[in-house]
């Protein structure tokens, strides 16, 4: 009996030992299989509303097109992207290039501890964060901040807002494997404003951007030319130097881009050359009187309206408002003179206003110059059309009756278009295909942000209708329970 229960007892240990060995296989096994495939394709799920951590299917689309070996090498090691949920988010985002398509190398490499990288590209600057995405001998440079949008909180400290991460890495890739770029020159001397934040922008998605003197050099071989506000009147030789620019050699096919501030002075050369080009510039400041087409409840940070139908409807949302801080007057001389077209892109609406700029500090909206409705954003053209009445050749001059639509505070606050108006428009004008439109993604849940209208509409709901109806809601059902 002893004996037939030690051979039992055997039995089972061995069944059980079996067993444990059989399910130590299959946990090795699986784990095994998940690790092969978690390097081929994203297992994980992303739950955030906007999905953040995921690439997007434009970013998809993209991978899935490349036929060229692409390397991006991250100058950090994995864990550096610790410590903020930001980081993190950028990390997930840079590892899902090279699951989505096989002719993308990832590489991480300890920047400090890897110098003699560095000896490869002599021609640049690195520093540890920096991220490199190249094919063959084609480079782009991505800095670590780049990749985020800041704020400052109301304490004054700078604070991410949002993250930049796949528009940023996306676009690098497409600045590698384009054949066909676009340049822009940003025109240096007489006093023009500074504008980092747009030049950030517009290089960051595939444009070649230099700082060109437009008194000691040449921008012919350039695409398009940006006048940021001058405050110093243009010589006859520079404006000899921009008509030449735009005429091209009767090859036409040049934009020049002039943006208005209220604090230059009368040019009147410059205003000259753009009154030839049908487009005047006026004196004074632009104000709105109604305060839901206001910024922030502030007269002179008006919203405007889609003139032109065409740009709006290439906006992801058209119910999104552009703003155009501090603005001058424009007018339109003419819609069509000979070759010359004029279309207003955006205007200001008719209940805004012109305060002159020698207005006294008493100064009221009765006292206004000129009332709109009036152009905002003008779109001016040569054309040579063909025999078939299509245009073949074409020059461009938009003028922008703000500088400060450009600045940092519009183009990075998600709850306008200005970013977005501005560079479909570059787009279209330099006839680019190779373009994404990539929304920031934002970890702080969506921000709530709003004009006046909808501010004072949401103050009377929340502070009028709603307590008023849980009131009366309650008022209903104490009668009901003291009459029962």
């Amino acid at each position: 009996m002893k004996s037939l229960k030690t051979t039992k007892n055997l039995r089972i240990n061995t069944l059980f030992t079996l067993l444990i060995v059989l399910m130590l296989a299959v946990m090795f096994l699986f784990n095994t299989i998940t690790l092969i495939l978690s390097n081929r394709y994203p297992l994980s799920i992303d739950l955030t509303a906007n999905a953040a951590y995921k690439i997007g299917d434009e970013t998809k689309t993209i991978l899935g097109s490349l036929t060229d070996d692409i390397n991006i090498y991250v100058l950090a090691t994995p864990d550096s992207f610790e410590g903020s949920s930001y980081l993190i988010q950028a990390r997930n985002i840079i590892d899902q290039y090279s699951i989505y398509s096989s002719n993308i190398n990832l590489e991480y490499i300890d920047f400090e501890a890897n110098p003699t990288f560095a000896a490869g590209y002599p021609e640049l600057t690195l520093s540890a964060g920096n991220i490199l995405v190249t094919r063959g001998n084609r480079v782009k440079q991505i800095t670590l901040s780049s990749m985020f949008n800041y704020t400052y909180t109301t304490s004054g400290v700078s604070a991410i807002e949002s993250s930049r991460a796949e528009e940023t890495i996306t676009s690098s890739i497409l600045n590698v494997i384009s054949e066909d770029q676009v340049s822009i020159a940003v025109l240096t001397g007489n006093g023009v404003s500074d504008m980092p934040a747009f030049l950030s922008l517009v290089s960051e998605n595939n444009y070649i951007v230099k700082n060109v003197n437009m008194a000691t050099e040449t921008f012919d071989k350039y695409n398009l030319c940006i006048l940021f506000a001058p405050t110093v009147d243009l010589s006859e030789d520079v404006l000899q130097k921009l008509d030449d620019f735009l005429y091209n050699n009767g090859e036409y096919g040049k934009t020049l881009l002039y943006t208005a501030d209220v604090s230059q002075p009368k040019l009147p050369n410059l205003e000259l050359f753009l009154s030839e080009w049908g487009i005047n510039i006026g004196d004074g400041a632009i104000f709105e009187t109604t305060k839901e087409r206001t910024y922030n409840y502030q007269p002179y940070y008006p919203i405007v309206e889609y003139t032109n139908n065409t740009y709006k409807d290439k906006l992801k949302d058209s119910n999104s408002p552009l703003l155009m801080p501090l603005s001058r007057p424009l007018s339109v001389l003419y819609e069509t003179k000979d070759r010359q077209y004029t279309e207003t892109l955006l205007s200001f609406y008719e209940t805004a206003g012109v305060r002159p700029s020698d207005a006294e500090d008493t100064f009221t909206s009765s006292q206004a110059t000129k009332w709109g409705p009036m152009p905002a954003f003008v779109l001016a053209s040569r054309r040579i059309l063909g025999t078939t009445g299509v245009t073949q050749f074409r020059s461009n001059v938009i003028v922008s009756a703000s500088t400060y639509m450009f600045e940092a505070s519009t183009l990075q606050n998600s709850s306008l278009t200005n970013s977005e108006y501005i560079l479909n428009l570059f787009n279209d004008v330099t006839e680019r295909t190779d373009t994404i439109n990539i929304e920031p993604k934002s970890l702080s849940g969506n921000t709530l942000g709003i004009t006046s209208s909808q501010a004072t509409r949401l103050g009377v709901i929340l502070c009028g209708i709603v307590p008023l109806i849980i009131l009366s809601a309650g008022i209903v059902i104490w009668l009901l329970r003291r009459y029962k």
